[in-house]
């Protein structure tokens, strides 16, 4: 090697070993997060439903409803089984129950000239989670309020949100310490909660104006979640959910929880407790150690469960439903309502949006008395034909209660001012959340 050749390996080797000057760094691009790869994303989307998974699923959707053809021309016998079913207790799975001896057959359309004046409510939540990496446990939940009149003047529209800040999970419950429950389970459950008293004090604020108020939630008011809590958590949940409830109850407002995309499938349950081959059904004894995809109550062989709302869906079509129609009502036999008082026990019916088939419950106080009954559905299908196929309160409710990355960011940064003023606590992210923010690539 010639001297000029390992005098310049020697100008190399100590520019790498040299830091990297001040100015050069402030010279260096913004780093710019790696984009996703949608070559290798448009090639894995070609196995998620080819044509012979789409043949699969008509076929299920097909034989399940030629069961439930049959079961309508059997109804007698159909009511039987499952009342019978419901007594012994021995499905392990839930089921529906029809909520009247009427035929199952009957839809209900809603009132098309609907004018009655009245003030829709509703609410929906979003939260601000804890984050080990930033300077504190402190988390949101934000709820977000709407109340909207109909055919009435002089009522004021309501558009808000009502934050409330937790310092720890302490602050929901003093016992969280003692058991074994994930944040998010805790915060969801405190969530929940929030969103049923504030549906409350809104729609109290409205009754000056002796108006039919009709209150609406977003999800389910089966609220069976709560059993992976221990019996206090559980106490403490039905209570305040049952002094909201009878709280509305006491003022004659219908409330009505919406399911859009509902994952439901009682209605298929309850087929296939018709289709049990057995004199009486028991599970535990005649199928414990069979396949679940080939029991011989279901419609088909190799049969993974249609939701109720495919079923729906095609009966209605078959018959051009319109928009605003519904189904009778149905009782849902959930083993968590043995938590629920009676008047609270949750029935449901499906109904054409106009856009879906959606899931609609209510509380038997509501389903137990016409004129509230009449009122939540036509008031739920009003709000879906303004809405375009969805309530417009709940997605207004919705924009009011969400929390975006910006406000979350904003959020911590009034802490870290806050506590900086304070002197309380020194101020540090972790060293992942550091790195997350800069890169030095």
């Amino acid at each position: 090697m010639t001297k000029q050749s390992l005098k310049r390996k020697e100008i190399a080797t100590s520019a790498l070993r040299a830091p990297p000057r001040n100015d050069a760094i402030r010279r260096a691009p913004p780093h710019k997060p790696m984009p996703l790869d949608l070559k290798k994303v448009i090639v894995q989307l070609k196995n998620i439903e080819n044509n012979d998974v789409q043949n699969i699923n008509r076929n299920r959707l097909d034989s399940t409803f030629k069961l439930f053809e049959l079961a309508l021309s059997n109804q007698e016998e159909l009511k039987a089984k499952l009342y019978e079913t419901q007594e012994s207790k021995k499905a392990n799975f839930f089921f529906a129950v029809p909520y009247s001896d009427g035929s199952l057959e009957q839809t209900i359309s809603c009132n098309e000239n609907f004018l009655q004046p009245h003030i829709t409510v509703a609410t929906d939540g979003s939260q601000i989670s804890p984050s080990a990496h930033e300077v504190t446990g402190s988390f949101l939940i934000n709820i977000g309020l709407v109340s909207i009149p109909y055919f009435a003047k002089d009522i004021p529209v309501n558009l808000s949100s009502e934050p409330t800040i937790y310092n720890s999970q302490e602050e929901i419950s003093p016992k969280t310490a003692n058991e074994n429950i994930q944040e998010d389970d805790l915060i969801s459950y405190e969530r929940t909660l929030k969103e049923i008293e504030e549906l409350v004090k809104l729609a109290k604020s409205y009754s000056k104006y002796s108006l039919p108020i009709i209150a609406i939630l977003d999800g389910t008011l089966i609220h069976w979640h709560i059993e992976k809590f221990s019996s206090y958590f559980i106490e403490n949940f039905i209570k305040r959910f049952s002094d909201a409830m009878h709280e509305l109850k006491s003022l004659r407002i219908p409330v009505a929880s919406f399911l859009s995309n509902s994952r439901s499938n009682d209605l298929i349950n309850m087929l296939r407790i018709y289709k049990c081959p057995y004199e009486s059904v028991d599970c535990k004894k005649h199928c414990a150690n069979l396949d679940s995809r080939n029991l011989p109550c279901n419609p088909c062989p190799d049969y993974a469960p249609v939701l109720d709302r495919r079923l729906v869906e095609k009966y209605f079509s078959d018959k051009k439903i319109k928009s605003g129609t519904r189904t009778v009502l149905f009782k849902s036999n959930s083993k968590v309502f043995n938590h629920y008082p009676d008047d609270l026990k949750v029935s449901f019916f499906y109904m054409n949006t106009g856009s879906e088939i959606a899931r609609v419950e209510i509380p038997s106080y509501v389903a137990n008395d016409k004129d509230l009954l009449d009122l939540t559905h036509n008031a739920v299908a009003l709000q879906c034909k303004v809405g375009f196929g969805y309530p417009v309160t709940l997605s207004e409710a919705h924009l009011q209660a969400v929390v975006n990355k910006a406000d979350r960011q904003v959020f911590y940064d009034l802490i870290k001012e806050r506590l900086l003023k304070g002197r309380q606590m020194p101020v540090r992210l972790s060293n992942k959340e550091l790195k997350k923010r800069v890169s030095f690539v």
